[in-house]
């Protein structure tokens, strides 16, 4: 007789079994069940199992343990007939849990697609159109990319754990490397996986993947229909798919045989998972690569500080390439600086570049205007009452939208309309103030009335057939000048684009966020990267108000390794990681006394750790979300300590009124 415990977590359809009979006050709810006598089971076998009023999918987690003849015994009604989870994906599985502080319940709920498990019930086979990916097109590699791939080949071998960092500038072929390897791994057999960290990036570099081998690799993210879905878990849990390109949830596929994972744009927040089960999809692929005994290559032109210093520490290899493909310059980078040379009044580019600009284009080339900020204005106000319009459900104002002519809370999607009586029965005489994308799209349009102007915002692009289609006038010539936000710096190609003005410069670094400096370099370097791929003389000009900024100079001076090398001593000084580690307590709830009151409990009651320091609580910088009113606690250790272990044990023990909720951010990258 087997006997399993189910613990059912936060009333998710997700279960793991472990048979060994564990009393902690962390498990909701407990069951058991009895394993009939014409079902096997092992440790890593799901099965189906009726708990409660319903049955659930769960896994069979430890050995066999004794059981109190008063508890009543369900019997399991069935072993899926679908691969087990392995002795090192259940380590993963454990370690993930205990690192960032989830359940173990929710965890693997990440590695189940229910969905699929249907189908394998139903004894249902789903239809297979699988095409192997293998290298098709010759590539011709310079001398750095030579040299990067023989070092690569010397650090990387089959069935053996090793992270790589592939730090390369813009332009320099850092993908064309990796696909050298790839292949190297598909001969042998070996399942690749390939993340990305936006959607909107798989259009454009899957093309690449045809054009390279021969067929489109498997792709999966969220906007994937359920159908595709069955097809790819089903074809990546057979073997049949030897090439994934996805979206960090990919990580969690039913793998065969994995042999390497490759995390282009490694720097990218996207990789933070930052609801529900909170984790860093690279931090994690790298321990699994680490259990499992595989390979990870790391690629970026602009890493993170903890990658790159743990290049310096050598906890990872490191291979540089300084030189772009082929004869490709990289863009000169002037500042604008708008003390001297502001633009004019109501205006915000300024008139000293204009001229080089329209001869830009005259010659028939594209130019991109950057801003990192949706709408039209970002607050506005009555001039005759005063009043300004706020979101009611958030503490941040409604930014206005000209194109809807609509007030937008881009936290909880308020709407809300400009109609408002003022204090004399009037309509409110309204002013627009700070500055969003579509006002500088409006300015843009003024300069140069007959050049074809494209905004690419999120705002205006909501699938992805029109994504694809704005890509193609961009890449054809068509469009002439691109406006856009965040959203255009992630890796696109445009072969004609030879100017990039990057409106606000200074705006990145204001706020509390201590990785200020490191996300603004890291955008404006990306940025300044779609510039000049297959044109020369091209430009990238920082409007700013100040040009003595040293993050500002280390890009203008195009000294990247300066610009670590200042940040790292930064933050050893300032004892911030790399250096030491960070844990957020983010406690909210609609009354904000109770959140108070909980902060102030939880800060009395975590377990004292030594050389750890407890910071807070104070209000969350925007306090209020989507009516949930928000306080933070930030926990600073060293980094070779693990409070995990503590915390863990600590968290089952705290009890929460029911209209509280408490987020623990393990590494946190936003502090808003």
């Amino acid at each position: 007789q087997v006997i399993t415990n189910i613990y059912k977590y936060h009333q998710e359809d997700c279960a793991y079994f472990d048979i060994k009979e564990i009393d902690a006050p962390i498990y909701k709810e407990q069951n058991k069940h009895n394993v009939p006598k014409d079902i096997n089971v092992k440790i890593g076998d799901f099965v189906l199992v009726p708990f409660q009023n319903k049955d659930i999918i769960g896994v069979v987690w430890g050995k066999s343990s004794p059981i109190k003849s008063s508890i009543k015994i369900k019997d399991i009604k069935k072993k899926f007939d679908f691969a087990s989870l392995s002795k090192d994906t259940l380590i993963f599985l454990e370690k993930f849990s205990r690192y960032n502080l989830v359940d173990l319940g929710i965890t693997l709920k990440l590695f189940i697609f229910k969905k699929a498990f249907k189908e394998i019930s139903r004894k249902k086979k789903p239809e297979e159109s699988f095409k192997e990916c293998s290298l098709k097109k010759d590539i011709s590699f310079d001398v750095s990319q030579k040299k990067a791939i023989k070092i690569l080949d010397d650090q990387i071998s089959f069935d053996k754990f090793s992270t790589v960092l592939l730090h390369g500038i813009t332009g320099s072929g850092k993908t064309l490397i990796y696909f050298k390897k790839i292949q190297d791994f598909l001969k042998k057999g070996y399942q690749v996986l390939v993340l990305l960290p936006e959607i909107a990036l798989t259009n454009q570099i899957k093309e690449r993947f045809k054009e390279y081998f021969g067929n489109y690799p498997a792709l999966w993210h969220s906007d994937i229909s359920e159908k595709n879905k069955r097809l790819i878990w089903h074809g990546i849990a057979n073997h049949k798919i030897n090439l994934v390109l996805g979206a960090r949830s990919s990580l969690f596929l039913p793998f065969k045989k994995l042999g390497l994972i490759i995390i282009d744009e490694e720097h990218d927040q996207s990789y933070k998972q930052e609801d529900q089960v909170i984790y860093n999809a690279r931090d994690m692929a790298v321990l699994m690569a680490s259990i499992k005994k595989i390979s990870v290559i790391l690629v970026s032109a602009t890493p993170s500080i903890e990658t790159y210093y743990n290049t310096v520490n050598k906890k990872f290899s490191y291979i540089s390439l300084d030189k772009r493909y082929g004869d490709a310059e990289l863009p000169e980078v002037k500042f604008v600086d708008l003390k001297k040379n502001p633009p004019l009044k109501s205006k915000f580019i300024s008139w000293s570049i204009i001229p080089e600009l329209k001869n830009i284009l005259d010659k028939g080339n594209q130019i991109l205007f950057f801003l990192n900020r949706r709408g039209y204005s970002t607050f506005v106000i009555c001039s005759k009452c005063g009043y300004r319009f706020n979101c009611p459900n958030c503490s941040v104002s409604l930014i206005y939208h000209k194109e809807t002519n609509k007030l937008i809370c881009h936290y909880c999607d308020h709407e809300a309309s400009l109609e408002r009586k003022c204090k004399d029965g009037d309509n409110c005489k309204l002013s627009f103030y700070g500055l969003g994308v579509e006002k500088i799209f409006e300015e843009v349009k003024e300069i140069f009335p007959d050049k074809k102007i494209e905004l690419f915002s999120s705002d205006f692009i909501h699938n992805d057939d029109s994504t694809k289609k704005i890509f193609e006038s961009i890449q054809d010539g068509k469009i002439n000048i691109i406006v856009g936000t965040q959203l255009i710096s992630k890796g696109f190609h445009f072969p004609k684009l030879n100017c990039i003005v990057i409106v606000n410069s200074d705006v990145n670094f204001l706020g509390n966020d201590i990785r200020s400096s490191e996300k603004t370099y890291q955008l404006m370097n990306q940025l300044s990267g779609r510039a000049g791929r297959e044109v020369k003389n091209s430009t990238v000009y920082l409007q700013t108000f100040e040009p003595e900024n040293q993050t500002l100079k280390s890009i203008c001076d195009q000294n990247i390794l300066a610009f670590y090398e200042n940040e790292i001593s930064f933050r050893e000084s300032s004892n911030l990681p790399p250096f030491t580690k960070l844990i957020a307590f983010i406690v909210s709830g609609k009354n904000r006394f109770d959140v108070d009151e909980c902060a102030r409990i939880l800060k009395n009651k975590i377990p004292k750790m030594k050389d750890a320091l407890l910071l807070g609580p104070v209000s969350a910088s925007i306090s209020l979300i989507k009516g949930k009113y928000r306080s933070r606690l930030l926990l600073k250790y060293p980094q070779e300590a693990f409070p995990q272990k503590f915390l863990k044990d600590w968290l089952k023990t705290i009890k929460i009124k029911k209209n509280i909720s408490l987020t623990v951010d393990v590494d946190p990258i936003n502090f808003k």
